[in-house]
């Protein structure tokens, strides 16, 4: 049975931190596998295979977060609409950090590890406490 955030040990949220962090590995080799399969058996843009690839990715990681890392027992349109929101705002605040760091002067391999640490832990918050919350509110 799924504890609700706020009444989760420490044991436990460290636990469900390790569960987010497998299924996002998981879901980053499926989206670099796909992508470069697609590309090279159907000879199509990188582009185009970039997107094949993070579709599957995106399918891995919804299922694997609702029912793995966070234990949602009927994970619903309420909880996808949330994940793709959410998803979609760890994308712009990744491009942003990009963006303000190699402004600053950061090279790229350092505007990534910003991005590295920053997006995972607010993403991972995110999902905790909305899009796979129990809460009524869409």
């Amino acid at each position: 049975m799924k504890m609700s955030a706020s009444a989760q040990t420490p044991v436990s949220t460290i636990l469900q931190i390790l569960r987010f962090a497998g299924i996002g590995l998981c879901a980053t080799f499926v989206h670099v596998a796909v992508a470069l399969a697609v590309g090279l058996v159907f000879q199509i843009g990188p582009m185009v295979a970039n997107l094949a690839g993070f579709s599957v990715a995106f399918g891995v990681s919804f299922l694997g977060h609702a029912r793995f890392t966070f234990r949602v027992d009927a994970p619903d349109v309420v909880h996808l609409r949330r994940f793709l929101a959410l998803s979609a705002c760890s994308l712009v605040l990744s491009s942003a950090i990009t963006a303000l760091a190699t402004g600053l002067g950061a090279s790229l391999a350092q505007a990534m590890i910003c991005v590295g640490f920053i997006v995972p832990a607010l993403s991972f918050i995110g999902a905790r406490f909305w899009a796979f919350s129990d809460r009524a509110t869409p």
